[in-house]
């Protein structure tokens, strides 16, 4: 096992898909990539690009972005390690619906369609762990939608910090994310945004720092977002 597969399968085995996957499966699809890296605003692929794999993030952050009807592009969510994506076109003909891009130095492990395609074709049944992968990401995307809904701001700002300290590999890290960042992932305005977040910290609920900001007490924070 190569230094890079080591480092991989160490991210991947503590949490996001995989982790929820025996050594023995999870060796099998790791054994079909090879490491990738990129800097930061370096395109992974975008909007309407062929569908070649699925990259599987070991360390950085990614950013989703999908466009919108009045012609403007919004980043709709912030991958870090343990994050997989490209698999809604993986197995059909379909291009990519949304564009990825490298929001820090980036490490990937990309598992080429080529190679996955020949793993099912051999072991049939490991195309439901595919399923699993298009599910959970299907569910990011509905509760990115659900929240956008809430039409208070401050509560839709604690739902988003909620989501947000759900990615992270362990509750009440720093999520790095800049506030203005922060305003375009909620539809709010900077000053909007800084204005509630301090708001939120001086209520105890979360603490700021220089370009991010982390869930203080959890529990509180979700009783106020569903107040």
């Amino acid at each position: 096992m190569t230094l890079e597969l080591k480092t991989a399968n160490t991210v991947f085995q503590s949490h996001g898909w995989l982790s929820s996957y025996p050594e023995s499966v999870r060796s099998k699809v790791l054994a079909c990539g090879r490491p990738r890296k990129f800097s930061a605003f370096d395109t992974l692929y975008r909007l309407g690009d062929t569908s070649d794999g699925i990259y599987g993030i070991i360390d950085g952050r990614v950013t989703v972005s999908i466009p919108s009807d009045a012609g403007t592009i919004y980043d709709c969510y912030v991958g870090r390690p343990g994050f997989w994506v490209g698999d809604l076109a993986l197995f059909s003909k379909a291009t990519r619906l949304v564009s990825l891009s490298a929001a820090t130095d980036v490490s990937s492990w990309f598992l080429p369609q080529s190679r996955l395609h020949e793993l099912v074709r051999v072991e049939p049944e490991l195309i439901s762990m595919f399923y699993a992968l298009s599910h959970r990401n299907m569910a990011t995307s509905m509760r990115i939608m659900a929240n956008l809904a809430i039409p208070d701001n401050t509560r839709r700002l604690a739902a988003w910090l909620l989501f947000s300290n759900d990615g992270l590999p362990k509750s009440g890290n720093w999520i790095e994310v800049s506030q203005e960042q922060i305003g375009m992932q909620n539809a709010m305005s900077l000053p909007t945004i800084r204005r509630l977040l301090k708001r939120l910290e001086n209520n105890g609920l979360i603490e700021l720092g220089y370009g991010r900001v982390r869930v203080t007490n959890h529990d509180k924070l979700l009783a106020f977002s569903r107040s």
